[in-house]
């Protein structure tokens, strides 16, 4: 941008948020317009309390890297970083936990129960919820209307007798999660791809938290989407922590690792390399690791 630019015009909510001559363009003045604060001020991360071990995985082995045994706990109200160059076996890891990719051995435990999750299905009910990297493939059906996108994780659980679907409850569900989410669009039956990348996240985001989860995996959660969505995103992550929800989230930025976590698991090759206290947290300590140094030298 400042190679090209005489100036810059940043533009906010459909008004212009101001403008910066050449000699000011920098990342951390076009966030501070974008979303009205300070870079600082950009990840709206708290110290908050953490309970009990939400979710416990022991010696998981997944398909994607059935060598490598995976050994992690999070527990309610802690947000946890997944860190990792690609091809470190992250998603996959995600995939497994969520029931996608059927786990090779190993045991999963949620809130203390031994729970086999085979399927997305049985950790749905055991209370865990998966938004994919891709939000168009697999986190969305981009030809139906945003109520319909909004219900899609409830049906089975608001269904009328004989299976047949409780319109009622799919538009309460849908103005609540539009009012809750911040949603921008015209109203519900708008066809969801005609919203933009940060608002289709939004609604992926609120057809799982209509389900009220305890554990949330995000797989790149602010992945094609501008910054003042992306900082909705981070509040909204703290806001569901604060709740008591458990949050594992990967993610390729850097910055959002840093900002967001209160620890982090790095990854390399399918396994996990070494884990990272918020003290710890440094792009050189997370970089070592993902690149298959040892935690030791970090």
């Amino acid at each position: 941008m400042k190679e090209l630019s005489d100036h810059v015009t940043v533009m906010r909510d459909g008004e212009n948020a101001g403008e910066l001559r050449r000699e000011e363009v920098t990342h951390a003045a076009m966030v501070r317009l974008m979303v009205g604060r300070d870079l600082s001020e950009y990840y709206e991360r708290k110290e908050r309390e953490q309970g009990e071990v939400a979710l416990e995985i022991r010696n998981l082995r997944t398909p994607a890297h059935p060598k490598h045994e995976l050994n992690f706990s999070v527990k309610s109200g802690e947000i946890v970083g997944v860190a990792g160059l690609v091809g470190a076996g992250r998603t996959e890891m995600l995939e497994t936990l969520f029931g996608v990719t059927p786990a090779l051995g190993g045991s999963t435990q949620v809130s203390g129960s031994k729970l086999k999750l085979d399927s997305p299905i049985s950790a749905i009910a055991a209370g865990i919820a998966l938004a994919p990297e891709d939000r168009k493939k697999q986190g969305l059906i981009v030809d139906m209307t945003v109520r319909e996108n909004l219900s899609l994780a409830t049906l089975r659980r608001d269904q009328r007798k004989a299976g047949f679907l409780n319109f009622s409850k799919e538009d309460e569900i849908s103005k609540k999660m539009i009012e809750a989410m911040r949603v921008k669009t015209p109203n519900e039956d708008q066809i969801i791809r005609y919203l933009s990348g940060g608002n289709q996240q939004k609604v992926v985001l609120g057809k799982w938290l209509a389900m009220k989860p305890k554990i949330l995996l995000l797989d790149e959660p602010t992945r094609g989407i501008d910054v003042g969505a992306k900082s909705e995103i981070y509040a909204l992550m703290e806001e569901l922590a604060e709740s008591g929800v458990a949050i594992l989230f990967v993610s390729s930025e850097m910055e959002e690792i840093l900002g967001m976590a209160d620890r982090a698991l790095v990854m390399h090759e399918g396994r996990i390399a070494g884990e990272l206290s918020r003290s710890e947290l440094t792009e050189e300590n997370i970089m070592h690791l993902a690149t298959g140094g040892e935690k030791a030298a970090a």
